[in-house]
């Protein structure tokens, strides 16, 4: 867009107001707000992603200064309260993987996605970039 002769600004704009609406478009999924609100996580500390929740949801949205903390804190308390020999599972070596992205334009449609795959060695484990489920792509389960 920027090639295209729009303002920075502008592009920096509706990439936050694009985070916003995708959240509470996914997430929310049109829940209704009758308690105050409280944003958490790294996205928190953009003011122009806690602008586009203010505007969408009509009301004030409180960032804790240490909210993007929170996924890691909640994550030690997972670990804390789990013996040691259960933790050993998850142990690995990245290394041992080898990660590749690959964007695929999908043609199911007129909407013509692009559509960026994440494969750990051969394997599909992530995609995103669909609009509609013609282009959803399945990962491998193990």
């Amino acid at each position: 867009k920027i090639q295209m002769g729009y303002a920075r600004e502008d592009v920096i704009a509706g990439l936050c107001k694009a985070v916003a609406t995708n959240y509470l478009n996914n997430v929310g999924k049109g829940k209704k707000i009758n308690a105050p609100v409280v944003f958490q996580g790294g996205v928190s500390k953009n003011v122009g992603v806690v602008h586009f929740f203010e505007e969408a949801l009509g009301c004030e949205v409180t960032v804790d200064a240490d909210g993007h903390l929170m996924g890691a804190f909640g994550a030690a308390l997972l670990a804390a309260g789990t013996p040691e020999q259960d933790l050993r599972p998850f142990e690995f070596d990245i290394d041992d993987f080898e990660f590749k992205t690959r964007e695929i334009i999908c043609q199911k449609c007129p909407n013509h996605c692009e559509i960026v795959c994440v494969y750990r060695d051969d394997d599909l484990i992530d995609s995103w970039g669909n609009r509609c489920d013609k282009g959803a792509l399945k990962a491998k389960r193990k």
